[in-house]
């Protein structure tokens, strides 16, 4: 992948017609455009301070903070960050991430959409997968989200409409309006302080409230209550039930509430940070055996050169206690594959746990946010070799010549079985 650099304003104009791999933009503080991509595939056109960008694979840029940004079509994921300046969407075929960015709108989404720090209004037409919103500074608006919604802190207006199950936590209100509609369950967390006229409208007749100065659960489809001084309006409408908390619980911000939560939910690289942590161990452990062993076999080398024998024996006895060690290092390290498939087993079964508990939380809607990690394939045993006559001997007369104290025998006898030390 080559690279070019295009001087322009702080704050430019790039258009992108189409990408047809994935995406990655990127904003930074110099006049200048750094453009990442296979020159036979890439087609770009200059003028005034307007950049036109297509490329039939991979592309990635670096872009003035202050420059506008459009993007017709990615066939891949696209990954935005870092711009201070109006970001328009049309369609992404993968997955969409955005970071760091101002006033955005996004037409299509056929992965999964995240969101984060977002200093303008937020608004996208349709997403096909799930989608998690953190800190909209602006108005977030959602007309249809596919999958399930996990958002956090809007400081305007919000509406959404949600085909699975949606948790929304807000700890300032600073909207006039709130619309919220999902097929599935529906969580909201607010402030203790919340100023809203509440309308909320639930098909599984199920609303329970933990309020500042109450606690109970309605059984009806719909309930009409106010917090505070009812400066605002929120609607939440639900498919399924309704959990609506307005109490400071003094939790962490990963840690939701478990009445509202009902599960944990689990850091996506979940398996592959307990895999890796895991392989490190096993190969700590099976380097410090090898450094044992052959320390072991150094200082029985040392010792047979004056015991007497041929250096044709000593090779032999050798050759056969160092296989032996192989052996049981073998024996070892499948001991240890087993014990990290049963931690594999063990995480396994917490997944499902959770998924159990989502699934009793969140009763419609397709799954997010499972993991799941690599297992490993254990060799079979190797079949043990008894000592020979004929060894078993020689070691008995060296011991009797005293030539070796018997712990020494024992040694040596262990190694050639191959016994686990």
């Amino acid at each position: 992948m080559n690279q070019q650099t295009i001087s322009t304003s702080l704050a430019p104009e790039i258009i992108i017609d189409q990408v047809g791999g994935n995406l990655q933009i990127k904003g930074w503080e110099r006049p200048e455009v750094l453009v990442r991509a296979n020159p036979s595939e890439l087609r770009l056109e200059e003028q005034d301070d307007q950049i036109r960008i297509s490329c039939e694979a991979d592309l990635e840029l670096r872009l003035p903070g202050g420059a506008t940004v459009q993007v017709a079509t990615t066939h891949g994921e696209a990954r935005i960050r870092l711009l201070d300046d109006q970001l328009h969407i049309h369609t992404v075929h993968g997955s969409l991430y955005l970071r760091g960015i101002a006033d955005t709108e996004v037409e299509n989404v056929h992965g999964e959409l995240m969101a984060r720090q977002v200093t303008g209004g937020l608004k996208v037409n349709q997403v096909h997968g799930n989608a998690t919103i953190r800190a909209v500074q602006g108005a977030c608006v959602m007309e249809h989200i596919m999958g399930n919604l996990d958002l956090r802190d809007v400081e305007g207006d919000l509406r959404l409409n949600v085909d699975g199950n949606v948790r929304l936590r807000l700890s300032s209100l600073g909207g006039g309006q709130y619309e919220v509609r999902c097929e599935g369950n529906l969580h909201c967390r607010l402030p203790e302080s919340a100023s809203l006229q509440l309308n909320l409208t639930s098909d599984g007749e199920t609303i329970s409230l933990a309020l500042p100065d109450r606690s109970q659960v309605i059984r009806q489809s719909s309930y009409q209550t106010t917090l505070g001084d009812g400066q605002a309006i929120m609607s939440l409408s639900a498919g399924g039930s309704i959990f609506l908390s307005a109490r400071d619980s003094g939790e962490t911000e990963e840690e939701p509430a478990g009445e509202f939560g009902g599960y944990t939910r689990l850091p996506d690289d979940f398996g592959e940070q307990i895999a890796r942590q895991v392989e490190a161990q096993v190969e700590a452990q099976l380097e410090m055996m090898n450094r044992q062993l052959n320390a072991q076999m150094a200082a029985m080398s040392a010792s047979f050169s004056g015991y007497g024998l041929s250096p044709e024996e000593t090779e032999r006895i050798m050759s056969r206690a160092r296989e032996r060690s192989e052996r049981a290092s073998a024996r070892a390290e499948e001991k240890m594959r087993r014990a990290q498939e049963k931690i594999d087993r063990k995480m396994e079964e917490a997944r499902r746990r959770a998924e159990t508990a989502e699934q009793r939380s969140y009763r419609q809607g397709r799954k997010g946010w499972t993991f799941e990690f690599p297992k490993a394939s254990t060799p079979p045993p190797s079949p043990k070799e008894p000592v020979s006559d004929e060894e078993r001997l020689m070691i008995l007369r060296m011991l009797e010549q005293k030539k070796i104290s018997l712990e020494e025998a024992e040694q040596l006898l262990s190694a050639l079985e191959g016994k686990d030390r």
